[in-house]
């Protein structure tokens, strides 16, 4: 095809068209999606299959979308042409299994797995589809990984192990539990897409739409007045809240990074350091409710328990994690004598935004409360967030700024979706071949009978097995592997799920892939190695939350407080604390070695007290922390003479 020739089949005008198809078989499926909440009858096979296919042809379009903007901008990538044949390859596969499942969908639920020779076609048909679009959307090593677990699906029998052998299934049974049964495989999670996160996704880029980020930088600058580096601050709150309804680290950072770490670096904090701020508050956002970054949804799924308990299980230690980024940064500009805030507030865009999202997000809360849908709550929080939008006076959003949010939420909910989608299929196959019960009787088998010693084993593997990949699958890969493991070594399922889950979180802020940290490193140009450095610093005060609350379930049972939630709470603090204050090296004055060691080593007995209940370490933990402020007040008073 000659440079002519490609200029005029991709022009702005094919840009536009398959914009609009893009668009337009959105809202369809948001209407339907909408009218089913809402009570509208019809048969699970047929919901479900048509809510996938409506994905993976919305999944398709943007892919064409994105390839052609990049011709449009002339901004092409290597193997463009090659990339524009797989595309289409990927969308006529995808949309010809899944349509042909969807007008099939009541005789293949039917007939599961005793399926006719063109029903296994299609089956492989429908592997390939989904394969490949979530290559272009999610990258090769989630897709790496799925398809890797379909062959050992299809050929684990031939493995020569007791262990990790399995069965000779025969092809329609695994592709029965694969999909083309309606109900299994990519099905399975898709019903969580469907009926709990895709409006709860939506509501998330309505806020956007209508001014949520000005509302929360606003606000973050005015507690960063009154706190000393307080533009961290202004970046702690902001991307806290904003990520409490994204619930997507990476574009969370892309979203409120733009306007937080120019914030941080013009106050005096050094550009890895901002990066490495923005990327631990943003994470904060995916487990803290309501949506926990998607996983929370998978929890509850797994647990078989209503998905608001599982959020607020979730809220205490979300707090103690945004409690010890807080230390941190408060000891940090305390060593580097950082100022407040000059900046003025704009008050107007307070009163007249924050209405709207508390209206809304209190709404969207006490729905979830009331144990309605989340595609109940997230209906109710996008109207009354365009309702209350109305009277927001000047800032009242304009009708582009509206479609455009409503644009970039159907981007958001697509690839979250077909994430979902293809998920389901390797969560299935792990399940139905037992290897995840394979894996952790290997793990029992290999580490030393010791829950201290097992519990940093899982915490490690959940660490790898999500690096590199999205939270929700970092968590279901993790889960699937060590939920069985934990409690097997005696730890409950919930504490089980939340062990494995806020490690998996944590793999986004760790070395050496880390998304989260390349992200805001682009944007505060910093060494990503550098900005990996300080983010590592302020996660030692969080590392201890997981802990905490296997060995203090009573962290995990809020609304239910009792005498020993709060002490809880106030080990961990004091824990993060004196940890914060040994890797920064300052508490009222800069410290020597042998006193960052000295409150290192208080730290450390804190927590073997926590977890053994010895109250000899209880002991030596506080003894020694008063001896060493005792010694810090004495040398000041000594200095001051």
């Amino acid at each position: 095809m000659s440079d002519s020739t490609a200029q005029r089949e991709y022009s702005p005008t094919s840009l536009t068209i398959v914009n609009i198809l893009f668009r337009i078989v959105g809202f369809i499926l948001t209407a339907y999606l909408a009218a089913v909440a809402l009570g509208m009858q019809v048969s699970s096979a047929q919901h479900y299959s048509t809510f996938v296919l409506g994905i993976v042809t919305l999944a398709a379009l943007l892919a064409f979308r994105n390839l052609l903007r990049e011709s449009v901008d002339s901004s092409r990538r290597n193997f463009y042409a090659l990339r524009v044949t797989i595309a289409f390859i990927g969308m006529i596969l995808a949309i010809t299994s899944f349509g042909y499942i969807r007008f099939h969908a009541a005789r293949l639920e039917v007939s599961q797995p005793f399926f006719e020779g063109f029903d296994v076609f299609i089956g492989f048909l429908m592997i390939g589809g989904v394969i490949i679009l979530n290559w272009i959307h999610w990258g090769w090593l989630l897709s790496s990984i799925t398809l890797l677990a379909i062959f050992y699906f299809f050929f684990g029998s031939n493995i020569d192990n007791s262990l990790f052998s399995t069965p000779a299934y025969d092809i329609e049974f695994v592709l029965n539990y694969l999909g083309l049964g309606t109900t299994q495989g990519f099905f399975w999670l898709a019903q969580l897409a469907s009926d709990s996160i895709y409006f709860l996704v939506l509501y998330a880029a309505v806020l956007v739409g209508i001014g949520i980020m000005e509302m929360v930088h606003e606000a973050g600058k005015a507690g960063g007045r009154r706190l000393s580096g307080g533009a961290a601050f202004a970046s702690l709150f902001g991307s806290g809240i904003v990520g409490a309804v994204m619930g997507q680290a990476v574009s969370n950072v892309v979203l409120s990074g733009r306007m937080t770490i120019p914030m941080m670096k013009k106050y005096g904090y050094r550009s890895s350091m901002a990066a490495a701020i923005e990327a631990t508050a943003s994470t904060a956002g995916q487990i803290l409710p309501p949506i926990l970054g998607l996983a929370g949804f998978l929890i509850a799924s797994f647990l078989n328990r209503p998905y608001i308990e599982v959020a607020l299980a979730a809220l205490i230690p979300g707090l103690l994690y945004l409690t010890g980024v807080l230390i941190c940064i408060l000891v940090y500009a305390a060593y580097h004598k950082l100022p407040k805030i000059t900046e003025e507030v704009s008050k107007q865009a307070l009163y007249r935004l924050i209405p709207t999202f508390t209206i809304s997000f209190g709404l969207v809360i006490w729905l979830l409360l009331s144990y309605r849908s989340p595609a109940i709550a997230g209906l109710a929080g996008i109207s009354s967030a365009l309702l209350m939008s109305a009277f927001q006076g000047p800032f009242r959003p304009k009708l582009r700024s509206l479609l455009a949010a409503a644009d970039e939420g159907l981007v958001l909910v697509t690839i979250l979706s077909l994430l979902l989608i293809t998920v389901g299929g390797l969560g299935q196959t792990v399940m139905t071949t037992n290897l995840s019960g394979s894996l952790g009787t290997a793990l029992i088998q290999y580490l030393p009978d010791s829950q201290i010693i097992m519990l940093i084993g899982a915490m490690l593997i959940s660490i790898i097995l999500g690096l590199g990949l999205p939270t929700p699958v970092a968590y279901l890969v993790a889960s699937l592997a060590m939920v069985p493991f934990l409690q097997q070594i005696g730890v409950s399922a919930l504490v089980a799920h939340f062990f494995v889950f806020y490690f998996a979180v944590f793999s986004t802020l760790t070395p050496p892939i880390a998304i989260s940290i390349l992200a805001a490193s682009k944007i505060a140009d910093a060494r990503f190695g550098n900005a990996a450095v300080d983010a590592m610093k302020m996660a030692i005060t969080t590392f201890i939350v997981p802990f905490a609350f296997v060995y203090n379930p009573d962290l995990l049972k809020f609304p239910e407080l009792t005498s020993q939630t709060w002490i809880s709470v106030g080990e961990v603090i004091f824990i993060q604390g004196i940890s914060a204050v040994a890797v920064f090296g300052y508490l009222v004055r800069r410290l020597g070695i042998l006193e960052r060691v000295g409150f290192a080593l208080s730290a450390c007995f804190a927590i073997v007290a926590m977890i053994t209940g010895s109250t000899l370490m209880y002991f030596a933990s506080y003894g020694l922390f008063l001896i060493l402020l005792v010694w810090i007040n004495v040398s000041i008073k000594r200095n001051s003479f």
